[in-house]
C-alpha cells in the first residue's frame, strides 16, 4: 500500500489523515460520515460508493490494521466492477470503496462452467478471506438458474492472492501467475490439480452434461440429498442438499484464529456454507492447503462433493427453511460455539438468529430452548420464531428506520473488539439502496451474544464505545426501546416508496418494531410501556432491567453514538442491549437509547 493514508498500523493511518487535513477523520461531535451516511449516500462512480453497495460484507483485518470488507457483486443499476468489491478503513467508520475487484476477471474456468457464465456475465457472492503463510485466500461463490429456470447449481470455488486487494488467482493456476505465490507453494509442498471446494446441482448434471469438467467427477450434492439423514431421499425437491454459497471459517472470537480440528490426523480448519434448502453445512478443510478432507482424513484435490461425507454435516436450517449467510464462531473465553444465521426473503423480512451449542456440530439452540436445526413440520415460516433476533428491522422515535440487516460477517481486532458487519435496507431510501454498517458485540456474564444496536464509532482517544464505569446519574433519564418480537404471524405490508403490498411476508420481521418509551429512574424504578425495576452492577456497565410480567434482561449500558437520528447535529447518547434467558420473555432481546437531556 504506497498511499500515505493507508499506512502500516491504523492508529498512524489515523494519525496520517489527521495531518492531511481531511474528512476522512475530522475529529467533533460525531464524525462528517456519520451526518451524511444516510442523508447523501453516492451511487455515481464506485469510488463514491463509501458504504452504499455493500452486501454480505466479509470483514478481515491485515497484519498492518487496516480494515477491509469484501461483499457480493451488487450495486444499484447493476454497476461496478463484477468479481467482489473490496473496501478499506482505518477507523471502521470511515470506508473507502476500491476501483478494482479482488478477481479482476480472474475467474475459474471450470467454477464458470459448472454455474453456467461466461466471463463476459461472471459474477460472485458472498466470499471469505484469510491470510496465511502471507498469502490470502479466498473461498467465493454463487448459485444461479441461468440456464434452466427452477434447476439451480451452485459452487464454491478458492483463490489465492499475495496482495490484500487482489488479484485472486484460482488456486490452480495461481502458481503460475504470481512468483510470490508460486515460492509459498512450493516451500509449503502444495499444489492444486483443481480449485473448486463445493458443488451443488438441483439434477446430477454429471450423468446428462458432454463437459468432461463435470462429468468426471462424481455428484452427491444434489437436490435429492436429505441433509440431516446423510442419504439420498425418494424425491428430488427444493428442501434437500446444501446449497454452495456464503462460505466461512470457523473462528476464536477471544484469539482472533481459526479453529484447527484433527479429523483422522489431518489438522484441518471448519466450513461453514449453505442456503436454504437442506440447510447450513459444516464441513473440514485442510489448514495448510484449503482443499478438503473426508472423514478419515484423506486431503482431497475434487470436490468435496464428489466424495460421500465430504462436504459437510447439517447443523442448522432444513427442509427449505430460510437459513443463509452463517458463521459459526467459537468463544474460548466461555465455551461456547455460536451458530449465526441470516433469515427470511432478502428484500423484506430478512434478519439475524442466533444460537449456541457446546460443540461445532451442534444442536444451536437458542436462548428460548429451540433448536436451530428445523424440521419437516417447522420448515415452511415457524423458522422465523427461532433464532435469538440478535439484530432486526426496527425504528426509534423520530429516527431514520432500517429493515433486513443481514449477511453478518464477526472479527476480533487486534485491540481486542469483537465487530460485527452487516448490510442493512431502509425505510427511508428506495429498495435497491444498500448500507454497511459495523456493530460492536459482547458477551453476556450468562455467555449470550448482544449488540450495540447503534453503528460503531471511533472517536480515537481509546474510548470508543468500551464497557467502562457509568454512574447511576449517568444513565437515568428518558429511552427510547426495542422490544424484539419472533413470530409466523404472516400478511401484507406496503413498505415505504413501493404502490402495492408485498404478499405474505413475515410480518413482524419485515415491519419495523417501533420503539416505546421507557424511563429508567436514578431510585431504580422502571416506568413508562413497561414497568419495574434496574439495577447497575459494581462495575459500572453490566446491567439487569427486571420488566414485570417479562422476566430479567441482563446485559450492558454503555456511551454511544447514534448514527440514525434524522436532522439531529447531537448524536452523542447511552445505551442499553440486554436479553431475557429465563421469564416469559425469554430469548427476547430489549435494549434503548437514551434521549437528549
Amino acid at each position: 500500500m504506497n498511499n500515505s493514508i493507508f499506512a502500516k498500523t491504523a492508529a498512524a493511518a489515523v494519525v496520517a489523515v489527521l495531518a492531511a487535513g481531511t474528512a476522512f477523520a475530522a475529529k467533533r461531535d460525531a464524525d462528517k460520515s456519520v451526518y451524511t451516511k444516510y442523508a447523501s449516500p453516492r451511487s455515481g462512480t464506485q469510488a463514491e460508493w463509501g458504504t452504499l453497495n455493500c452486501h454480505d460484507p466479509k470483514i478481515f483485518q491485515d497484519d498492518d490494521g487496516m480494515y477491509y470488507v469484501y461483499s457480493t457483486d451488487a450495486a444499484i443499476g447493476g454497476a461496478g466492477q463484477k468479481g467482489l468489491q473490496i473496501r478499506r478503513s482505518a477507523d471502521l467508520v470511515n470506508w473507502e470503496c476500491l476501483n478494482t475487484s479482488a478477481i479482476q476477471r480472474k475467474w475459474d474456468k471450470a467454477w464458470l462452467k459448472w454455474v453456467e457464465f461466461d466471463r463476459a456475465g461472471a459474477s460472485s457472492w458472498a466470499p471469505t478471506v484469510i491470510k496465511q503463510n502471507g498469502l490470502y485466500y479466498m473461498y467465493h461463490g454463487i448459485i444461479t438458474d441461468k440456464d434452466r429456470s427452477g434447476d439451480p447449481v451452485a459452487a464454491i470455488a478458492l483463490a489465492v492472492s499475495s496482495s490484500v486487494t487482489g488479484p485472486f488467482y484460482p488456486a490452480h493456476e495461481a502458481a503460475a501467475k504470481d512468483p510470490k505465490i508460486k515460492e509459498v507453494f512450493d516451500s509449503l509442498g502444495v499444489s492444486y490439480e483443481q480449485s473448486l471446494l463445493v458443488r451443488y446441482t438441483y439434477y446430477d448434471r454429471s450423468y446428462t452434461s458432454d463437459d468432461e469438467s463435470i462429468t468426471m467427477y462424481d455428484m452427491f450434492n444434489t437436490g435429492s440429498y436429505d441433509t440431516q439423514n446423510e442419504t439420498d431421499s425418494d424425491f428430488t425437491g427444493m428442501a434437500y442438499g446444501f446449497g454452495c454459497i456464503d462460505p466461512e471459517f470457523v473462528t476464536d472470537v477471544s484469539t482472533g484464529k481459526q479453529m484447527v480440528y484433527n479429523v483422522g490426523g489431518t489438522d484441518c480448519y471448519g466450513v461453514t456454507y449453505g442456503s436454504w434448502k437442506g440447510g447450513i453445512a459444516l464441513m473440514y478443510v485442510d489448514t495448510v492447503s484449503l482443499k478438503p478432507v473426508d472423514r478419515e482424513g484423506n486431503i482431497l484435490d475434487v470436490p468435496a462433493d464428489s466424495v460421500e461425507g465430504a462436504f459437510g454435516k447439517a447443523i442448522a436450517g432444513g427442509y427449505g427453511a430460510a437459513y443463509e449467510g452463517a458463521q459459526v464462531i467459537y468463544n474460548s473465553s466461555n465455551g461456547w460455539y455460536y451458530c449465526f444465521v441470516s433469515m427470511g426473503s432478502l428484500d423484506w423480512d430478512y434478519r439475524v438468529g442466533v444460537g449456541r451449542s457446546r460443540s461445532p456440530e451442534g444442536p444451536y439452540i437458542d436462548a428460548s430452548g429451540r433448536s436451530m436445526m428445523i424440521g419437516p413440520l417447522n420448515g415452511a415460516g415457524e423458522f422465523h420464531k427461532i433464532g435469538g433476533k440478535i439484530i432486526g428491522s426496527h425504528v426509534l422515535k423520530g429516527e431514520l428506520s432500517f429493515r433486513s440487516q443481514g449477511g453478518q460477517s464477526i472479527l476480533r481486532t487486534q485491540d481486542g473488539k469483537v465487530v460485527f458487519a452487516n448490510h442493512a435496507r431502509t425505510n427511508f431510501l428506495p429498495g435497491y439502496f444498500f448500507f454497511l454498517q459495523i456493530h460492536q458485540m459482547f458477551f453476556t456474564e450468562d455467555g449470550w451474544p448482544v449488540l450495540n444496536q447503534n453503528e460503531y464509532y471511533n472517536d480515537y482517544d481509546g474510548k470508543d464505545e468500551a464497557l467502562a464505569p457509568l454512574s447511576v446519574e449517568d444513565i437515568a433519564g428518558t429511552y427510547d426501546t426495542i422490544l424484539t418480537v419472533r413470530s409466523d404471524r404472516q400478511g401484507d405490508y406496503t413498505f415505504n416508496g413501493d404502490t402495492k403490498p408485498v404478499i405474505g411476508i413475515y410480518l413482524d420481521d419485515a415491519i419495523p418494531t417501533e420503539s416505546k418509551e421507557v424511563v429508567l429512574e436514578a431510585d431504580g424504578t422502571v416506568k413508562g410501556t413497561y414497568k419495574g425495576t434496574w439495577t447497575l452492577s459494581d462495575n459500572g456497565y453490566s446491567v439487569v432491567i427486571k420488566i414485570n410480567g417479562l422476566g430479567e434482561f441482563k446485559g450492558y449500558v454503555l456511551k454511544a453514538t447514534d448514527w440514525a437520528k434524522n436532522r439531529s447535529t447531537t448524536r452523542k447518547t447511552v445505551t442499553f442491549t440486554t436479553l431475557e434467558c429465563s421469564g416469559k420473555g425469554c430469548g427476547e432481546y430489549f435494549w434503548g437509547n437514551r434521549r437528549d437531556k
